[in-house]
């Protein structure tokens, strides 16, 4: 996204600063960020064409909260478009991309390390940006980027889990060495594999929230 403030907003939303369910008008944003009312206009626009934003009949605004199956639906549209990305890719990959997702990985497990949950957060999106657009099917791997996009405040609910970040570096890794090889079974396992586990954190937060009858599937 362009721009500081768009980029600004974008973040805060994903990192909570704005929880899930908040009504968010223009004049709050543009009273805390400086910003005129068409920046404004133009950055809710775009926030709610990608999903962190709806607009609710006679309430306005607000932050996108999604109920446990919801993000399961989403969940499962995910896994069904990347594997099939995963399986439209001709492997092994360029040398030169497998050098640059490795490169990611490493700032990306760099900024785990240090504790920079925004850098995780961005450094993941290059690295999965990078690795679908190996994808042979330029409107599978937009899919991809946009249902990615919906699932962001999903996604960061387990960032302060060392186990579960340690795993996802691993998962990183295992997926460029299943892209510098040959077999197509491996790296869709390895795109399988990656998904799941933000959605069932956040199953349980949303159960500590509102109670299990409203968590339950």
């Amino acid at each position: 996204m362009s721009g500081t403030f768009e980029s600004d907003l974008e973040n805060d939303i994903i990192f909570g600063v704005y929880a899930p369910g908040t009504r968010i008008t223009e004049d709050s944003v543009m009273e805390h960020y400086g910003v005129k009312r068409h920046a404004a206009r133009s950055a809710f626009a775009h926030l709610e064409s990608i999903g962190l934003l709806v607009h609710r009949p006679h309430r306005g605004v607000e932050v996108v909260d999604f109920t446990p199956d919801e993000v399961d639906a989403l969940y499962d549209v995910r896994i069904v478009l990347e594997t099939a990305a995963a399986a439209r890719t001709r492997l092994p990959v360029d040398p030169e991309i497998i050098g640059r997702l490795e490169d990611i990985a490493d700032r990306h497990a760099d900024a785990v390390t240090r504790g920079d949950f925004r850098a995780v957060f961005w450094l993941n999106q290059e690295f999965h940006e990078l690795q679908f657009s190996c994808c042979d099917n330029p409107r599978l791997a937009a899919l991809i980027g946009m249902h990615a996009r919906m699932a962001q405040p999903i996604r960061v609910v387990k960032y302060d889990d060392n186990a579960h970040m340690a795993n996802v570096i691993a998962q990183h890794n295992a997926i460029i060495d299943a892209m510098g090889g040959k077999s197509q079974d491996a790296y869709i396992a390895a795109t399988r594999e990656h998904l799941p586990a933000s959605a069932e954190a956040y199953r349980l937060l949303y159960s500590r929230r509102f109670g299990p009858k409203r968590a339950a599937r």
